[in-house]
């Protein structure tokens, strides 16, 4: 099934290995793409400050329901395009009329400034 003609690589980050001296464990990623996608931008929100500029895109996925769309996770990432985006909150799977899952949606973000 087919939304978009766009590939979208879902980035699951995963805590690996020994702490640092902060505590942090490093991090190792998996990527697996997915076709059939449809990508696109929601809004812009522009925060200035006095020493700061911050824009904030919120963009939409519409995604086949494949295993990496459906065990998205918010601390995950998608890359389009060359492009990384954070994802926000845990996929929406949207049933047809029969109850099967049609559809999965990913709402993500890119910050800039």
């Amino acid at each position: 099934m087919s939304f978009g003609g766009q590939t979208v690589t879902f980035v699951t980050l995963t805590d690996s290995g020994n702490p640092n001296r902060l505590g942090m464990k490093p991090q190792t990623s998996t990527e697996v793409p997915v076709a059939g996608c449809l990508f696109r931008p929601l809004s812009v929100k522009e925060v200035v400050g006095v020493n700061t500029d911050i824009a904030t895109e919120i963009w939409k996925c519409t995604a086949p329901p494949v295993p990496a769309a459906l065990a998205a996770k918010a601390s995950g990432q998608l890359q389009v395009d060359g492009e990384t985006y954070e994802i926000m909150g845990d996929p929406k799977p949207h049933p047809d009329l029969s109850g099967a899952i049609h559809h999965v949606t990913i709402m993500c973000q890119k910050q800039a400034g």
